[in-house]
């Protein structure tokens, strides 16, 4: 795809000055973009001016150590405050208002994940032998649901939570104030769960509720836990493994055995879906089963450090170290159906894989099933918004990096939708239906939507 850089004109940008801090809560603007023009003079006078492209619905100051998230017609933003808080806000871009703000006691950089109806604010980067926080918030009036010093893992589709928690022998933590030697072996705990002189002995899994915040079942000592997404008439289940290789899948809300499993000889890791069948990684091992488990489709050795296996849309890619390499590879029966030889990142949206490499730079969106270039992607910069429904948005910046060019690829497209180029320098991108949010230079969080992607003609 050809682009074409049409110089440093300057563009006014739509509103006006950032308003002061103590109001901007309360005004929530939406402007009307406009980027070009048509003035067509005649006879009969003059025509109507194109409409543009791009409508921006929201704007507002954004502190360098704030985040935001874009989910649907609400933005979530969430800003430091003095002595270690955070305040979070939810603003409704329909009716262009603020729904709540609060503070909450979140002492490091914070992340927001949007899920059903609630929002997941999780506390990442705590120093050292300090376990992370996660709060859950109701996502309509900002109240606190629960609290958990853990990571937890959403389930799609489903109202709990896992918090996977690593034991480690009594006695074994180490206390920051009296360190042991220098020369000791030091374990650390997964998600920011402190730091041991011995190894884990193992792990358990908790499932929470998140409607009411209690959890509903433990599970006793494993080697390792995975969830399962439902598939095949069958719901999602937990994938508890044994030391000694027996595999058990638990029911989600009781932890009742369910159904066992012909076992590997290593513990899960996680398990993923794709089409009729599931991949479960394994510590050691990479084996594919049919989608209700029944039938175990085939095993293969794989450490964890010769490589690794994800599902890519209708295949499965499996990651090389040595030699380098991507294959794409057939889940059905894990043959080799296309190789790559070069080291590259692919990643899902839709029906394609759209491939990356190492050093970011975006190259082409890929045929899952084939390994063939299906659009080339050379020239733009950065992609935002995998998703399986919703367009990736693209961007190039000029030279000068003061004006960013935009395009959308919808899911199941074969050419890039061009948009309005905006007089912004763009990081930090989110794309959700008919919207898209991004960071600008000077310091501020905007939103536009952009138009529906056309209807074929008949």
């Amino acid at each position: 795809m050809a682009l074409i850089d049409l110089g440093e004109e300057r563009y006014d940008a739509p509103a006006g000055p950032v308003p002061p801090r103590r109001v901007r809560r309360q005004r929530l603007r939406t402007t009307a973009l406009v980027l070009a023009g048509a003035l067509v003079l005649g006879a009969g006078g003059a025509a109507p001016p194109v409409a543009p492209l791009l409508t921006e619905l929201y704007r507002a100051p954004l502190d360098a150590g704030g985040d935001f998230t874009l989910t649907g017609d609400r933005l979530f933003v969430t800003e430091p405050l003095g002595g270690g808080g955070h305040q979070v806000s939810a603003y409704d871009l329909v009716r262009g208002r603020q729904l709540w703000s609060g503070t909450y006691r979140i002492e490091q950089q914070v992340g927001l994940y949007p899920h059903g109806g609630l929002l997941m604010v999780v506390e990442e980067g705590r120093p050292q032998n300090r376990p992370f926080q996660t709060l859950v918030l109701d996502a309509g009036t900002g109240q606190t649901r629960l609290s958990v010093q853990s990571h937890l893992t959403v389930l799609p589709e489903e109202r709990v939570a896992l918090v996977v928690e690593e034991v480690f022998p009594a006695g074994s933590r180490v206390d920051p104030d009296n360190p042991p030697p220098v020369t000791t072996m030091i374990y650390r705990g997964s998600g920011g769960g402190g730091m041991y002189t011995a190894p884990p002995l193992g792990e358990t899994g908790r499932v929470i509720d998140l409607d009411t915040g209690r959890d509903l079942w433990t599970s006793p000592l494993v080697a390792g836990i995975a969830t399962v997404p439902a598939a095949a008439g069958r719901p999602t289940a937990l994938l508890a493994g044994h030391w000694d290789g027996r595999l058990e899948l638990r029911d989600l809300r009781t932890g009742a055995v369910r159904q066992r499993i012909d076992p590997a000889a290593s513990p899960p890791r996680y398990a993923e879906v794709t089409g009729d069948s599931l991949l479960v990684r394994f510590e050691s091992q990479v084996a594919v089963y049919s989608a209700d488990l029944r039938q175990r489709r085939w095993i293969r050795a794989m450490p964890a450090d010769q490589g690794s296996v994800n599902v890519c849309g209708p295949m499965l890619c499996l990651d090389r170290h040595d030699p380098v390499a991507v294959e794409g590879l057939d889940p059905l029966t894990g043959d080799t159906v296309w190789r790559f030889t070069d080291q590259v990142w692919l990643t899902p949206h839709g029906v394609h894989l759209v491939e990356y490499g190492l050093d970011g730079t975006i190259r082409r969106a890929v045929d899952p099933r084939t390994g063939r270039t299906v659009l080339d992607l050379t020239g733009w910069t950065e992609a935002n918004g995998f998703s399986s429904t919703d367009p990736l948005l693209l961007l190039r910046r000029t030279r000068s990096g003061l004006r960013t060019w935009l395009g959308l690829l919808d899911p199941e497209g074969t050419a890039v939708r061009p948009l309005d180029p905006l007089p912004f320098a763009l990081s930090s991108c989110q794309v959700t239906t008919g919207a898209f949010a991004c960071r600008t230079q000077f310091g501020d969080v905007r939103v536009w939507r952009f138009p529906p992607q056309p209807t074929p003609a008949e």
